[in-house]
């Protein structure tokens, strides 16, 4: 995940994430009967901000965007990696952490 691979975003406004996700869906057929439902995630499932406790963070794929994704709607902020990365407060695990891991035969989630 890089700002290369992807999108990163500061919602504000549920009501214009659901306009994009809704016009999104439209976009791309969805729901589309092979059990894809939503191009983006429910509200409630994106990362809440830690900094707001009320804001959203969410990464979307390029190769996922289409022309027509109108992500200049109030209260969508576009945000860099970085600031995506520390806005979660999140800090990569040592290498002990991920030896552990291994050996209890768990996988990191992948968000």
């Amino acid at each position: 995940m890089t700002d290369d691979t992807h999108r990163f975003f500061r919602f504000s406004n549920q009501d214009s994430y659901e306009t994009l996700t809704t016009a999104g869906n439209t976009a791309r057929g969805l729901p589309d009967g092979d059990g894809t439902d939503r191009w983006l995630a429910v509200w409630a499932d994106l990362f809440l901000d830690p900094e707001t406790n009320s804001d959203r963070l969410y990464c979307v794929k390029r190769s996922g965007i289409i022309e027509t994704d109108d992500f200049t709607l109030e209260g969508i902020e576009e945000i860099n990696l970085e600031t995506y990365l520390q806005r979660l407060q999140w800090e990569p695990p040592i290498e002990e952490d991920l030896e552990a891991l291994d050996e209890l035969n768990l996988e990191l989630p992948i968000h």
